[in-house]
């Protein structure tokens, strides 16, 4: 089977896309998904709910999704690709992962992926001097790495060529042995607006997401299969949607609240001393820009104030997952199912069970909960989805 980790926040042409071209690469074997649930990487609300984006990505071709627990989809890329990377694994299902790259870049993930785990002194060199330079972390890394392949300075410093670099690194980390198919990208995956009519280049989803909040319903339509379409009119017309804004009062509130900051994870040189920069900001992009600096970029931030958010305590995050959220399957794949028995899936797992992280996932599913007025315990009273 092929293993794709993804947000599908929400799932458009271009994700349909790669799910066909995973299937095809695999020898059209079911499929995988591993998703972001209810907040994404970049620290977001997702804007639909996590069983109504399993059902497009159900729809589009995808056979079984399962959900990334929240300390793990709220968090760097490389924390992110190894929660991904090692639920796909240990449901001994998946024999391959597929992922995006930028066109041209298919045969580089694997050896900067290896540079990364064993770097030599050359590459720490030139790590050393773009650091030396100024550079924000990603971007020094990746110019080290294209350095010391002899590549040009941009191709490793993408964000998708990251992401991909750092599923790479899980794989040997893990040592789980599988086949990775890098797939390059099509389209301007990365444009703030949707193309035109008359163009055939395939969506960003910040583009369709923002082609959503403007109602622009014939170039969402146009944007997204017909399937994916009719669930999100459907989530519309029963108001379940979660708007980006929803939680900005509460953030503001947690910022002005005097809580102390430092058990929050991914601190460092005193980043949560400048969390109540934001306090004074109406807007959760106005306390961004307040805290952020040059050596705390946009992601970090963004993602920092989520975990204010939720009250997530560092010490309290496992290496590894310790489950995943079950979202949504196709009937025919019940018996596959039933055995990834290595495991343990949500909500099957009885209330007595209970692993730690679970009460930090069910804080999240709430609080995505309140933000689209929506009752609260999703994580455990929703099925789901079968097709």
């Amino acid at each position: 089977m092929a293993g794709i980790i993804a947000e599908y926040d929400p799932l458009h042409n271009g994700h349909a896309w790669h799910i066909a071209q995973a299937r095809a690469a695999s020898g059209d074997e079911p499929t995988v998904v591993v998703m972001s649930c209810c907040f994404t990487q970049r620290g977001m609300p997702a804007l639909l709910s996590p069983h109504a984006r399993a059902e497009m990505a159900l729809r589009a071709g995808a056979d079984i999704v399962l959900g990334l627990p929240v300390s793990f989809s709220v968090c760097e890329a490389e924390r992110f690709a190894l929660g991904g990377v090692s639920i796909l694994a240990r449901t001994g299902l998946v024999h391959s992962l597929s992922f995006g790259v930028e066109p041209g870049n298919e045969d580089c993930i694997l050896p900067a992926a290896q540079l990364l785990e064993t770097p030599d002194s050359t590459f720490q060199a030139a790590l050393r001097k773009g650091l030396d330079q100024g550079l924000p972390f990603p971007r020094a890394q990746g110019e080290a790495l294209a350095t010391r392949l002899g590549l040009p300075p941009d191709c490793l410093a993408a964000p998708n060529t990251v992401l991909a670099i750092c599923y790479a690194r899980a794989n040997l980390r893990l040592n789980t042995g599988l086949a990775l198919h890098p797939i390059p990208r099509r389209g301007a995956y990365h444009a703030d607006t949707l193309p035109d009519e008359s163009e055939t280049a395939l969506p960003s989803a910040t583009a369709v997401r923002a082609a959503i909040l403007q109602h622009a319903w014939p170039s969402v339509r146009r944007a997204m299969p017909e399937a994916a379409y009719a669930v999100l009119q459907r989530e519309m017309a029963q108001n379940r949607l979660h708007r980006p804004d929803a939680l900005d009062a509460l953030l503001r509130w947690t910022l002005r609240s005097g809580h102390d900051f430092s058990h929050l994870p991914g601190l460092s040189e005193g980043l949560e001393n400048r969390l109540p920069l934001g306090a004074d900001a109406l807007t959760r992009e106005g306390m961004v820009q307040a805290i952020r600096s040059k050596r705390y970029p946009y992601a970090r931030v963004n993602r920092l104030l989520t975990h204010a958010l939720l009250d997530t305590h560092a010490q309290a995050l496992s290496p590894l997952p310790q489950y995943a959220c079950l979202l949504g399957f196709k009937r025919e794949c019940s018996s596959l199912l039933r055995n990834a028995k290595n495991l343990p899936l949500l909500p099957r797992l009885k209330p007595q069970d209970q692993l730690p992280e679970q009460l930090l996932d069910a804080r999240a599913w709430d609080l995505w909960a309140l933000g689209a007025g929506q009752p609260f315990g999703a994580l455990y009273r929703c099925q789901p989805v079968i097709l």
